[in-house]
């Protein structure tokens, strides 16, 4: 074996998954306290003293391959700055400094996209790409999707906002001879083509779960990673990657001090045993891709049935699931409600519904005004109030696609507060279509919910909707606390 000192080949990728999901009263705009998350206020303040600041003042965001979630990065910006400023300066060095910057974009609100529609799967891209540009200076090269799901249609959709590639676990490869240490070609229906770099599922695995695997960051380079390489690719002096895809919480927070772990291995064991680190953007550019491979529909990277975690429940989680397709059917029928709503009432105010509502986080964002807006988006002059209407409808769109954050779908049962969040913001929805024409849906989605009932406590999705809404317009209106 050559000595590792002199090797030029050898490469390591860390992709961290930075997110939370958004955790905001919609009612209020507030992160309310959450149990379990003392001594501090919620579980995004104890996330970030645990791992994202402790990371960012390590220096380790400049080394890793991340994607820093939407709904995150609107909190950090807000409550953490100086984190925040610390994790985006670290992206831009890179780009300064190589050409091609570490941080992907997310899609928005981390919603499983092989169960979207179409257009569902637009606006998702669309805002991630607009959150992306809004906080990195630039235009995204890669796109990290929630739980790694994908199908044919995402794929093209990446495409459309020109995407160059995303990270995938291997198992979503038609392959049983996958190598995962260089990236590959997804041919697409219409002549155009992807690039998917897939993880290493041992290393991966291995660093996610097993703390004594990386409580010695030289005895990792030196035990673990070397026996990972390929030896036919070593003798022909190929290049390789390794890539380690993790949460990114594990460093600090679900594992404590592996923070320093993933400090040391970027900084000095990987460089010393002679692993450049790198991240996908910087592969691409200086290798390319040389191999083509399809992949399997609606796979994922944390459910071996595909998709059904977030669908109808399987056996990644206990119990009774059924509860999973009653919420998602009761979010579905909303939602179709909400966009023929938004089609009838826009239609004679817009040019185009939808490509203004792809475009709609850019207002939010404040990256365009509002008459830049309606100058885009507008089918002739608005009056004042016709302009109010237009914001709630829009608005209305804005929780409307929060509803299915993956988080609501990926846990054991119904009675928690994942599962409740995204009724508050289904809720809020209608909510906002309310004040825009008049017409309640609250009525109809109440009685889909009766019929998701959680097999710990009994109680429905229409005792949810109930709690949640009581507490919202209460603390909207000043009579119960906040936190």
């Amino acid at each position: 074996m050559s000595s590792p000192e002199r090797n030029s080949t050898w490469h390591l990728c860390v992709h961290g998954h930075f997110y939370q999901p958004p955790r905001e009263d919609p009612f209020t705009g507030q992160v309310p306290a959450e149990p379990g998350a003392g001594p501090y206020h919620d579980f995004n303040e104890k996330i970030a003293a645990e791992c994202y600041r402790p990371n960012a003042r390590l220096g380790n965001f400049e080394r890793l391959s991340f994607d820093l979630g939407p709904t995150l990065a609107w909190w950090l910006e807000r409550h953490d700055p100086e984190t925040y400023q610390a994790i985006v300066a670290a992206d831009r060095r890179n780009v300064a400094r190589f050409g091609q910057g570490n941080a992907l974009a997310q899609a928005y609100n981390h919603t499983i996209l092989p169960l979207a529609t179409y257009q569902e799967k637009r606006i998702q891209v669309a805002w991630g790409v607009a959150d992306f540009r809004h906080r990195f200076g630039r235009r995204p090269e890669g796109m990290w999707l929630a739980e790694t799901a994908v199908d044919g249609e995402t794929l093209g959709v990446l495409a459309d906002f020109g995407l160059r590639f995303t990270i995938l676990a291997p198992w979503q490869a038609q392959t049983h001879d996958l190598d995962t240490s260089e990236p590959y070609r997804v041919p697409l229906p219409d002549g155009r083509s992807i690039a998917v770099f897939f993880y290493h599922a041992p290393l991966s695995g291995g660093v996610s779960f097993d703390p004594g695997l990386t409580s010695n960051a030289d005895v990792f380079v030196g035990a673990d990673l070397p026996r990972h390489l390929r030896p036919e690719k070593m003798a022909r002096g190929e290049p390789q990657c390794l890539m380690i895809a993790t949460d990114g919480e594990l460093y600090g927070h679900h594992q404590v001090f592996r923070d320093h772990f993933l400090a040391h291995l970027l900084q000095i064991s990987a460089p010393a045993a002679g692993f450049e680190v790198l991240w996908p953007a910087r592969y691409l550019e200086r290798f390319g891709v040389r191999r083509e491979v399809h992949l399997w529909d609606a796979s994922s990277w944390s459910c071996h049935h595909g998709v059904e975690r977030w669908r109808g429940g399987c056996a990644c989680t206990e119990g009774n699931g059924s509860w999973k397709w009653h919420l998602r059917h009761a979010l579905n029928r909303l939602a179709s409600k909400i966009d023929c709503l938004y089609e009838l009432e826009a239609k004679d105010l817009l040019r185009d519904p939808w490509p203004a509502a792809e475009d709609y986080l850019g207002l939010r964002l404040g990256d365009v005004s509002l008459g830049q807006f309606l100058a885009a988006h507008a089918a002739r002059r608005l009056s004042h109030s016709l302009v109010q209407k237009l914001s709630l409808l829009l608005e209305a769109q804005y929780y409307r696609q929060l509803m299915f954050t993956s988080c609501a779908f990926f846990f054991e049962d119904l009675d928690r507060l994942e599962p409740a969040k995204v009724i508050a913001y289904g809720a809020r929805a209608a909510l906002l279509v309310r004040e825009a024409t008049g017409l309640a849906l609250d009525e109809s989605f109440v009685l889909d919910l009766r019929a998701a009932r959680s097999w710990r406590t009994g109680r429905t999705g229409a005792d949810l909707y109930a709690q949640v809404v009581a507490h919202g317009i209460a603390r909207r209106h000043g009579t119960l606390p906040a936190a």
